[in-house]
């Protein structure tokens, strides 16, 4: 029996139970609406976007095959979402205040010290103005802290690649910030 406590909701939820369907888009929600919010430039978005990979979810829940992780899955459609949300329109404008929230999971390591909240926003404009495979990866793997083979299924990509992309968008962000503390 997998190790994942959502396949056993999904297995109900396929076989038609309206409460586990419920149940699962509830604990799913917050993951996925930080996940676009940090991918998208407006609230609005996000939110739009969360409730459209909720319906994605909804509409194809019995082509999820049960062997992996359920909340890959679902990253996976929000992942596409978001991706198709940025093709729509390329000529977002952004204002700064925005930008400066754009990663909700990311928060000063002292909020009284004022340097520290500079470094903040200074990071969160920086890892927004990386190419978009970059900034999906460094938000999967660093912020909502996803094992480098969780990130590839999401991102449709190998580990070798989430690899090499992230080793990428480190070195633009340590080029860009070099007060800061990126890992490899």
């Amino acid at each position: 029996m997998s190790a994942d406590p959502s396949i056993r909701l999904w297995k109900s939820a396929r076989d038609g139970d309206r409460e586990s369907l419920e149940l699962l888009l509830r604990q799913h929600q917050d993951l996925v609406y930080r996940f676009c919010r940090a991918r998208l430039p407006s609230e609005n978005l996000a939110i739009d976007a969360t409730q459209e990979t909720a319906m994605r979810m909804i509409n194809h829940i019995a082509s999820f095959r049960g062997s992996g992780k359920f909340s890959t899955w679902v990253l996976g459609i929000a992942n596409n979402v978001c991706r198709e949300f940025r093709r729509q329109d390329k000529k977002w404008t952004q204002p700064a205040e925005d930008a400066v929230n754009q990663l909700p999971a990311y928060e000063s390591a002292s909020p009284t010290d004022p340097s520290k909240d500079y470094e903040s926003e200074n990071l969160h404009h920086l890892i927004e103005s990386l190419p978009d495979r970059q900034r999906t990866a460094i938000i999967l793997r660093y912020f909502e802290s996803l094992p480098l083979k969780e990130v590839a299924q999401i991102m449709e990509i190998s580990v070798g690649t989430v690899k090499a992309t992230l080793s990428q968008a480190t070195k633009k962000l340590k080029q860009k910030f070099p007060e800061g503390d990126f890992r490899e």
